[in-house]
């Protein structure tokens, strides 16, 4: 996870990105910064998911034997 700094920085320059593909409207700073917060966190909490190795429940582990519908 990067520190505070490199976390505002994200942070600064996808809200940017946001505002700018906006239209670049003006007095909604907060809007876009706080949806660069969401979908940076949104990324972060789907990247710490496929990193730790568990399976959803609609995706058995292969090991077991057990197959899906159809399979």
């Amino acid at each position: 996870m990067p520190d505070g700094s490199d976390r505002e920085r994200e942070i600064r320059e996808l809200a940017w990105r946001l505002w700018r593909d906006a239209g670049s409207p003006d007095g909604r700073e907060e809007e876009f910064w706080y949806a660069a917060e969401a979908e940076l966190r949104t990324r972060e909490d789907r990247s710490s998911d496929a990193d730790d190795g568990s399976f959803p429940a609609s995706d058995p582990r292969s090991d077991t034997g057990i197959m899906g519908p159809g399979r």
